[in-house]
Formats: structure tokens, C-alpha cells, sequence
């Protein structure tokens, strides 16, 4: 089978290597498959395609992906490095990451901007090109270009020189600020005019860059959520577009349609108060504090934080702030001239107007109390009232809060203590635990309103310490909502979203777009991240157990891996029993190494040095923790990866896999009942099954390796029927044993059908399951190849391969294993056409425009010449059949492998041998001397088996290359025989048992016939060569009854036993088995005439006259 091979993340560019299989001297058949999940290409021509990258499946560590790069979040399209170059990253937002680069045919420095918003990107993305490129001010960030690119939006702008506002902060003056703030009134009363409202004025979205005179020019960026007034359907009802610390109040309300100017100037006055108290108007530990405090607090004067600040200034941004629309500047532009007023040493408007504004608000706040004096002291008696019983529930929820901390605290130690127990199962301890929490359940309702807060937080940190993240955050979000809030609960809160954005990642390693997976992390990050961020700060702020330990989460949640490593090592030199700061350790440094697993940056010593590093961090992790299961899972996720990446560098996989099957085997034994943990074991058993069979790991046991990822798969499977990826490994399993059946030779069929089930199940569960929709693709194409093989119709099989790829391919156009499997499945109907006789030009053509086409779509792709090869194989290979000249396509064949590998040193054997054998055949075919390409293959194969000794194809060509040689010399008068016996040499070691491939029969059948006839020509006794050719054609025919070659050589056979034969009736009846098995070849492959044509009219007329009246 042809194996597809992968063009990126999770593997790297390249085609897989056919395999030494062939139905006949006309026809090769497929190499070595690629790893399930990640095929991958081999890292030298000749060396069999290995997997890069494979899907994590979350039982541990914050991985990769806690710390995912920008550049492995939006990877540059190819089509933009032919005129852009020098690619840095700037920055990354939720619509997208932000890219430094030099634009080669202006010679200037841009800045590119690739788009990834999800289901709204597109309108976002036109949006912020309409909205900008209308701009024309000296203060707002040109936009250059705008498109799409390999299916990425993408922005083209100025890019600035200078740092943004929020990071210049410290550096201006008092008057610099004012004097950025009067700029961007300027730009934003430029977009007000034409109908524009920002939305998201902040200080990160405006950058400084030095002018030639030394003064600092400020630019507005970023107007990916601006909105034309009366433009209402271009965002969501209710959607909360914007930064919350710099929202004007009906922006934090959702009320979309009173969005206008004035709102700008809110944005615009918050962002000159955070410079110039150093704090956004509102702070809070939750977003939705933030958002509370906007709709209903008012900010505190600028001057109770900084006395620094100039009374009228001080008004310019309270006016700016008020939460009626009505009551701030008019416009951007009134706010601008107020500041020059200010700058010019004039008194402000907003200094005049103060007073009436304060006394009218103290008079709404108090309309009550103006009402009626009555009212009031009624208000008062009520109020007294209210306050003694809140008092009174005040001090109950204090000692129920202290009561349930005090049970919170006994199960995380409790369990603490589990974890600490030598290695067993802690599902007896979770259970008390549980227990507990029930407990405290019923502790709320008895106590009823008053528990609702501190019962909920002492459920989500009994969940939490349960690792049961998901749950937890649903009970600490309702101890929120009850008004419940201490440190405690913010960090809870925080390692818990931390938790389940770690796995959301992990999931999007299913995703093969880009742009998809792009937007699906933007939003886990909105979606968790940010607010773990949020929560993780806010527990920093209070008293903690271990600050360190929260400190260092919190940088690897943000990406700063080198603090993160800091503060875990910290917090364990603290807190020796803290065994999760060692395993945050080691995830830390599983994130760094995992930069170096893939792509072009893949570095094997790179990130062995980090992953070991990890290893040692997750055994001390492992001693103090002996049973819990988080750090097991962990230590297997980074043995697992370091197995595959052992095996993508050449070296040994077994000591890795061992560490693997261990930690995960530790996992397991923690939790029996854990699903994930039996699915990784599954996964590793998977993977290294796979190099195995591929023969890629000299030395192993190829069975005994598919035989335990066997169990292991339907163990997971039965744990987890419903797990995507149980079905996934299931699938990949029956994969690769049907990929090693056919390489010796046992029948494929049953493997190849499993395989088909579970990838389809797989596919119920996920449709845009793309690496399963891949490998479905290539299994359906190997499915294909094997019913032609087998004399049954294929194209069913065919219309199903290409259906999945195309599918695929729709979701990710740049999936270079899925364009392989593609091409794979073209090669697969030219080769059946081949078989049948009939022309495979207008596949072979449709075949060669997909190349070009994916030539179009990624120009860096060098593997086109490699396809060529086989497409030109085919085309030399029927006209050879039909009487044609093949030179022409044997020539470009032999020219695309020479582009392909102009080194001989580095030709891969496999079309070396494929080329020398088409080579020798049309020697033959033209009178001439194919000795020098026979031999070829004869030192190319004897090499091979040597390596290989069980590979079927190989030696059924070594003995073909052999039946060529024997040609020859019967050709020219002098038939060798010692050529006959050195074709059947190479066959005996496969005949001790039964094999599933009819080529192997074939082959004997043509050599005793061979060898019959030269007995035959000597006037020798051919009965036992006869007998012999007979019954392997008979065994040809059982496995493919439609075998045009093994029909021949049965029809040649009995045609020399009715030659052969003392009587009339024996000799007519032979004849007529000639006839019959002549005519059967040439029904199932018309072009046989030309060679059996001959032979099949002699039969017929033996057999005319053996069977005429009075015949002797």
C-alpha cells in the first residue's frame, strides 16, 4: 500500500514510499503506511515515512498547549512568503496574530495581520479593512492591502516603530499624555465623521513611534469591531464586543443600537485616566465585576489616587466618564479643544459644568429623601432592621464558611495523603471524599440561602482536589452568583479554568485547519484562559497556601515559561510535600521541548534536553505522589511523545515506549475507572505497533507488537465506546495489522474492514475528524488495491477514497498526508486500469492536474516529480501491453525521479528497482540487452532481503527480474536454465505456509511453465513441472480468479501436456483446458492477445485435431 504522508503540524511535507508489491512484472504496489495521526515523510529519500506529531489526548501535564504559540496558532499561508519575508510575531488578539515583515517588492517594513475569529471572522475581517482603509489621518494606522490568502484572511498595514501606549506609559510626561489623548480625539472625530464608532479605544491599541524630530506620534489601531452607525446587524444582540475596563456603561449593557461618538469618548477618558493613575476607572478579580462596577459604580476622582493631578485635567476625565451618554463631551472633537485648553493654560469647560452635574446626580441618587422626611425616617426604621439581621446572617454564613473551610481543608489533605500512599487504587479514598461532599450538600440546604456561597465553594474544592475541573468550576461559579468571594475561591477558580483549557487545547489537535483551530483556540482562550488569568491574579492578591505555586501557573498559562520554571522550583523548595509544584515543573518544561517536536523546527536533541529535564521533574513529582493519577498521565504523555519523535530521528523507540507503557500502566493502576488513561495506553501501543510493523524498528516483533496493541485497543474501546478517539486507535490498529498482512503475505481483507468501521464510527462522532478522515481515505484506496488484486471491482472503494479526501481536503486544502492519500488513490485506478487492459490516460491526466494544482496551493511542495514517476510508470507500463511505445514515458519517468533525487547516493531503492525493472522489460520488448537494468534490481533486492527477509514482494521481484533473464537467453537461442532456478530460489523460504498473495503463485506458475517448456525442447519428461505450474496456478487462481497471468500460464501448461500426451483423448481434453483458460485470459485483460494469441490458436487447432473423428 501507498502510505500518505503529511505536508505540517503534525507532520512534515513529503510522499510516503510505495511498497515492494506487485501483481505482476508490469505493476508495483504500495510501501510502508503513515503513522496513525501523524504519517509523516522521511527524513532522507529511501527511508520510510515516520511520524512527526500525534494527537495528545489529555491525561496530564499543561502540555504544549498551555503555552501555544502564536505561530503554531496561525500559521503564515505559503502563498505569503513569495512576497513577504523576515516573519516576527508582534502580538496575538482575539481576532487574530499580528506579524512583523518585510514586503520584498516594496522593500519596506509592514505589519501583517491573519485573521482568526471564528464564525464571525470574515465579517470582523472586512469590517477592520473597510473601516480603516476610509481612514485618512496622520494619527490612524494605514492599511495597505487587504485579501485572502490559502483561505486566511489577512491585513497588510504601516507597520509602527515604537511601543504601545500601555507599555510607553511610564515613560511620558503629564503633558505627553494629554498630548497623545488630544491626537486620538483628533483621529477619532476623523472616524466619526464618517460614521464610524471604534469600540474598543484602550491603551494597547495605540501605538508611539519616534518621528525624525524626536517628538512621539500616537496611531489608533486595531478597528476589528468598529461599527458604522445605523450598521445594527453587524454584531450579535447582547454581545459584549470590547475591553471591559475601558467599556462605556451601554456598551457593558449590551444596548448595541445607543452605541455612538460619545461612546468613543468614554473609551478615550478611561484610557487617559489609566494613564494617569496608573489603573483602568474600574479593577476587579472577575470580568463580571468589572462590568458591575461600570453599570453601577462610580470611578473613583483621579485626584483620590494621584494628588499629582491638575484639578482641570482631573474634570476633562470625569466628564468623560459619566455614565449618561448625554452628560460627557458631545465629541471626540469638544474633548480634543478642552484638552488644547488645558495644554494652553485656559480654564476647561468640563471645570464649569462640575458642580450642577454633582448636585443633580446626589439629586437623582436622593429623590426619595427629597420626597418626603417621613419616608426617610421610615427608610431609616427599615434600614436598622435590615441591618441587625444582616448582622445577625452575616455571622451565621462567617461560621458556616469557617466550618466548611475546615472540611475543605480535611479532604485535600485526606487525599494529599492517598496520593502519598505507595501505588494503589485511591478510588476507595475519592469515594469518602464524595461521601463528604454529599454531606456538605446537605449542610446547605438545612442552612438554606446563607450556604449557598460558602456550600458551593466547598463543593467545587472538594471536586477540584477529586481532578474533576469541569464540575468543580460549575460549583465555584455558583458560590460567585451567591456573592461568596475569598482568594481561596479565585485560585480554585483559576486552576480549574486552567485545567480545561489545557484539554480544549489538546482537542484541537484534531483540527487540520488552520483558521479553524485558530479560532477555536481564540475562543478556549476567551473561554478560559483569560479568565483563569483574571482569577489566578485576583488569588495573588490575598492569602494563599502556596503563592509561588499560583504564580507559577499563571505564567504558564501566559506563556512565560522561564518564570513559570522559576516559581515552580520556588514553590517545591517551600513547600517539599507540594508534590503538584514538581509536576508543574515538569509541565513546564514538556511545553518548552514540545516547541522542537514539529514542522521545520523539529529538533530531536532540542527537545530531548527539555524533555528530560520533565522526566526527572515528574519522578520527583511521582515519589512524594506516588498515587496520583495526574502525574502518571502526565510522565506518560511526555514518554509517549518522546517515543514518536525517537522514532522520526532513527533512533530506538523501545526504551521510550517502555517508560510510556509504564507511566501509563501507573495511571491506570491510581485509577482503574479512568477512561483517558486506557485510551493513552491504547494510543502508545498504537504507535509504536505501527513502526513496528513497518519494519522500522529493527529487532522487534511485529506480531507480538499488534497482537497487545490489539487488546489494549479493545480494552480502551470497551471502557469508552463512545470516546472518538477509543474509535480512532481501534481503527488505526486494524491499520496497521492489515498494512503488515500484506507485506508477508497473509490476506489483508478482515483488517482492512475493521479498520473501515472504526474510522467510520470515529467519524460519526467527529465528521471533521481530519486525521481519521485521511487515514479512512488511504485504507479505502488500500481496500481498492486489494479487490483488484483479487479479480473484484474496486471502484466503489475508489468513489469512497476519493470522497473522504476531498472532504478533508475541503477543511484543509494545505493537509499534505491527505493530498498524498489523494494521489495515492489516482495511482491505485491507472494501476487496476493497467490490470484490465484497459487505458488509464485520462486518470493518469486528472491525477497529474491535482499535482499542479497542489503545486499552486503550495509552491514550496517538492514532491510533484515523486508522483510523476508511478503516473509515467503506469502510462509506460500499458503501452508496453498494448503493443505501443513506452519510451516516451519511460523517459519522463526517469527524468521526474532524476529532479526528484539528483544525487544517485540518495535514490530511494524502491524506484530504483521500480524503473529498472519497466528498463529491462523494454529492452526486451525492443531486441535489446536488459542485463545491466536486471542487475540492478539483483543487487538492489538481494540487499533488501537480507534486511527483510519476510517481505513477500520483495522476493517475488527478485524472481520476476530472474523469468526476464531467462527471456532473454531464449530469445537469443541459448535458454539459461541456472536463470529458472535462481527465480524459484528466492520462493522457497514463503512456501512453508499458506500465503494470502496470489503474485507469489503466479510467479511459481511462470517459472515451472518455463521450465516445462524447456524440457519440453529437450525431449525431457515434463509431467512434474507441469504438475507443479498446474497446481500454483491453481493457487493463483483460488486468491484471484480473474488473474490474466496465472490464466496464461495455465493455459500454456496444458498446452504442453496435450503436446505431451500418448493418446487422442488425453490430448484433446488438454487442449481444450488450454483453449479454455487462454480464452479466460484474454476476457479479463484484452491485451493478452498480443502474447497468448498465439499459443491459443495452436491450442485449437491440437484440439481440432485431437478431438476430429478417427484421430489417434
Amino acid at each position: 500500500m501507498i502510505p500518505p504522508a503529511n505536508a505540517d503540524d503534525p507532520a512534515v511535507a513529503a510522499p510516503p514510499w510505495p511498497r515492494r508489491g506487485r501483481d505482476d512484472a508490469t505493476l508495483t504496489g504500495p510501501v510502508t503506511p503513515a503513522a496513525p495521526g501523524s504519517p509523516a515523510a522521511p527524513a532522507a529519500p529511501g527511508t520510510p515515512a515516520a511520524p512527526e506529531a500525534t494527537p495528545d489526548l489529555g491525561l496530564g501535564g499543561a502540555g504544549e498547549g498551555a503555552a501555544a504559540s502564536p505561530e503554531e496558532a496561525s500559521p503564515i499561508p505559503p502563498s505569503l512568503h513569495a512576497r513577504f519575508e523576515d516573519f516576527h510575531v508582534l502580538g496575538r488578539g482575539g481576532m487574530g496574530v499580528v506579524y512583523r515583515a518585510r514586503d520584498l517588492r516594496l522593500g519596506r517594513r509592514v505589519a501583517i495581520k491573519l485573521v482568526s475569529a471564528g464564525a464571525q471572522v470574515d465579517g470582523g475581517f472586512l469590517r477592520e479593512a473597510r473601516s480603516q482603509a476610509r481612514l485618512r489621518h496622520e494619527n490612524v494606522c494605514e492599511v495597505y492591502e487587504a485579501g485572502v490568502a490559502d483561505h486566511v484572511p489577512f491585513l497588510v498595514m504601516r507597520h509602527i516603530e515604537g511601543p504601545s501606549l500601555q507599555e510607553a506609559r511610564g515613560d511620558l510626561t503629564l503633558e505627553q499624555k494629554v498630548r497623545v489623548a488630544r491626537a486620538i480625539a483628533a483621529a477619532l472625530h476623523e472616524a466619526h465623521r464618517l460614521g464610524l464608532v471604534h469600540r474598543d479605544v484602550k491603551p494597547s491599541n495605540i501605538m508611539l513611534e519616534r518621528g525624525e524630530d524626536g517628538a512621539c506620534r500616537p496611531y489608533l489601531m486595531d478597528f476589528g469591531i468598529a461599527r458604522e452607525a445605523g450598521e445594527g446587524g453587524a454584531t450579535l444582540t447582547g454581545a459584549l464586543l470590547g475591553t471591559p475596563a475601558f467599556m462605556a456603561p451601554e456598551q457593558a449593557a449590551g444596548k448595541v443600537h445607543a452605541l455612538d461618538r460619545r461612546t468613543d469618548v468614554y473609551g478615550l477618558g478611561a484610557t487617559l485616566y489609566a494613564l494617569l493613575a496608573g489603573r483602568p476607572p474600574f479593577v476587579g478579580g472577575a470580568v463580571i465585576d468589572v462590568l458591575r462596577q461600570v453599570l453601577e459604580a462610580e470611578a473613583p476622582p483621579l485626584r483620590t489616587l494621584d494628588r499629582d493631578v491638575p484639578r482641570d485635567l482631573e474634570a476633562v476625565v470625569m466628564r468623560c466618564l459619566e455614565k449618561e451618554p448625554g452628560a460627557r463631551y458631545e465629541s471626540a472633537r469638544a474633548l480634543g479643544e478642552d484638552l488644547q485648553r488645558f495644554l494652553d493654560g485656559d480654564p476647561v469647560l468640563a471645570r464649569r459644568a462640575s458642580l450642577a452635574r454633582r448636585l443633580a446626580r446626589q439629586a437623582r441618587r436622593h429623590r426619595a429623601a427629597v420626597a418626603s422626611a417621613a419616608a426617610l425616617v421610615l427608610a431609616a426604621l427599615v434600614v436598622a432592621g435590615l441591618f441587625v439581621r444582616g448582622r445577625r446572617a452575616a455571622a451565621e454564613q462567617a461560621t458556616l464558611a469557617r466550618e466548611l473551610g475546615e472540611t475543605v481543608k480535611e479532604m485535600e489533605l485526606f487525599l494529599r495523603g492517598a496520593h502519598g500512599m505507595p501505588l494503589h487504587d485511591i478510588e476507595r479514598e475519592r469515594d469518602v471524599v464524595r461521601a463528604r461532599l454529599r454531606s456538605v450538600e446537605a449542610r446547605m440546604a438545612s442552612a438554606g440561602e446563607i450556604g449557598r456561597g460558602p456550600g458551593a465553594y466547598a463543593l467545587g474544592r472538594g471536586l477540584l482536589a477529586l481532578q474533576e475541573p469541569r464540575a468543580a468550576l460549575e460549583h465555584l461559579r455558583e458560590a460567585e452568583r451567591a456573592g461568596y468571594r475569598s482568594p481561596g475561591l479565585d485560585y480554585a477558580a483559576g486552576v480549574a479554568l486552567s485545567e480545561l483549557y489545557r484539554r480544549g487545547l489538546e482537542e484541537t489537535r484534531r483540527l487540520r485547519n488552520p483558521a479553524q483551530r485558530a479560532a477555536r483556540i481564540a475562543a478556549l482562550e476567551a473561554e478560559y484562559r483569560a479568565p483563569a488569568v483574571l482569577h489566578l491574579r485576583a488569588a495573588l492578591g490575598g492569602a494563599i497556601e502556596a503563592p509561588a505555586y499560583a504564580e507559577g501557573q499563571l505564567a504558564l498559562a501566559e506563556g512565560r515559561h522561564e518564570e513559570a520554571l522559576e516559581k515552580a522550583r520556588a514553590a517545591f523548595a517551600a513547600a517539599p510535600w507540594l508534590h503538584e509544584a514538581k509536576k508543574l515543573e515538569g509541565d513546564v518544561l514538556f511545553a518548552m521541548g514540545s516547541r522542537y517536536r514539529h514542522d521545520a523546527a523539529f529538533d530531536f536533541e532540542k527537545m530531548k534536553g527539555h524533555f528530560d529535564r520533565a522526566a526527572e521533574a515528574y519522578r520527583i513529582a511521582a515519589d512524594h505522589g506516588r498515587s496520583d493519577p495526574s502525574v502518571h498521565a502526565a510522565d506518560c504523555e511526555l514518554w509517549a511523545q518522546t517515543m514518536n519523535a525517537a522514532g522520526k530521528h532513527g533512533a530506538s523507540m523501545r526504551p521510550s515506549f517502555e517508560r510510556a507503557r509504564e507511566a501509563c500502566g501507573r495511571a491506570i493502576a491510581a485509577s482503574p475507572s479512568s477512561p483517558e488513561a486506557h485510551v493513552k495506553l491504547a494510543w502508545v501501543h498504537s504507535g509504536f505497533a505501527w513502526w513496528v510493523a513497518s519494519d522500522m524498528q529493527p529487532g522487534e516483533d511485529a506480531e507480538a507488537a499488534l497482537r497487545e496493541a490489539t487488546t489494549r485497543a479493545e480494552q480502551a474501546l470497551e471502557r469508552s465506546p463512545d470516546d472518538v478517539m477509543a474509535r480512532y486507535v481501534a481503527a488505526a490498529v486494524s491499520r496497521s495489522r492489515a498494512y503488515h498482512a500484506d507485506l508477508i503475505g497473509r490476506d489483508q481483507g478482515a483488517a482492512l474492514e475493521r479498520a473501515v468501521q472504526g474510522y467510520e464510527a470515529a467519524l460519526e462522532r467527529d465528521p471533521d475528524f481530519s486525521w481519521a478522515l485521511n487515514e479512512l481515505c488511504a485504507v479505502y484506496a488500500e481496500r481498492g488495491r486489494h479487490e483488484s488484486l483479487r479479480g473484484l471491482d474496486p471502484e466503489a472503494s475508489f468513489a469512497r477514497a476519493r470522497a473522504r479526501c476531498d472532504h478533508v481536503l475541503a477543511l484543509d486544502p494545505g493537509f499534505g498526508s491527505a493530498r498524498s492519500s489523494r494521489l495515492i488513490t489516482g495511482i491505485y485506478e491507472a494501476e487496476h486500469l493497467v490490470r484490465a487492459g484497459r487505458s488509464p490516460e485520462e486518470v493518469v491526466q486528472q491525477t497529474q492536474l491535482r499535482i499542479d494544482a497542489m503545486r499552486q496551493v503550495d509552491p514550496s511542495w517538492t514532491w510533484a516529480p515523486y508522483w510523476r514517476v508511478w503516473l509515467n510508470h503506469a502510462l509506460a507500463l500499458h503501452a508496453l501491453d498494448a503493443g505501443a511505445d513506452p519510451g516516451p514515458a519511460l523517459a519522463r519517468a526517469q527524468a521526474s525521479a532524476r529532479e526528484m533525487a539528483p544525487d544517485a547516493a540518495t535514490f530511494p531503492e524502491e524506484l530504483r528497482v521500480m524503473l529498472a525493472m519497466l528498463e529491462a522489460r523494454v529492452r526486451l520488448a525492443r531486441g535489446e540487452d536488459p542485463a545491466p537494468a536486471i542487475q540492478v534490481v539483483r543487487e538492489t533486492l538481494d540487499r533488501a532481503i537480507a534486511e527483510e527477509p519476510w517481505d513477500v514482494s520483495d522476493r517475488v521481484r527478485r524472481a520476476e527480474a530472474e523469468l526476464l533473464a531467462f527471456q532473454w537467453s531464449a530469445d537469443r537461442g541459448r535458454p539459461d536454465a541456472a536463470r529458472l532456478d535462481a527465480a524459484l530460489a528466492p520462493l522457497g523460504p514463503l512456501l512453508g505456509e499458506p500465503r494470502a498473495d496470489p503474485r507469489l503463485y503466479v510467479a511459481l506458475a511462470e517459472i515451472h511453465e518455463a521450465r516445462a517448456a524447456l524440457r519440453a525442447g529437450r525431449r525431457e519428461d515434463t509431467s512434474a513441472e507441469i504438475a507443479e505450474g498446474l497446481r500454483r496456478a491453481g493457487e493463483a487462481l483460488a486468491l484471484n480468479p480473474r488473474s490474466d497471468r496465472a490464466l496464461a500460464a495455465q493455459g500454456g501448461l496444458w498446452f504442453l501436456r496435450a503436446a505431451a500426451a500418448p493418446d487422442g483423448a488425453a490430448r484433446g481434453e488438454a487442449a481444450l483446458r488450454a483453449v479454455a483458460a487462454l480464452e479466460a485470459a484474454i476476457q479479463a485483460n484484452p491485451l493478452r492477445a498480443r502474447t497468448a494469441g498465439v499459443r491459443l490458436a495452436a491450442a485449437r487447432q491440437l484440439a481440432s485435431r485431437a478431438t476430429a473423428p478417427g484421430a489417434p
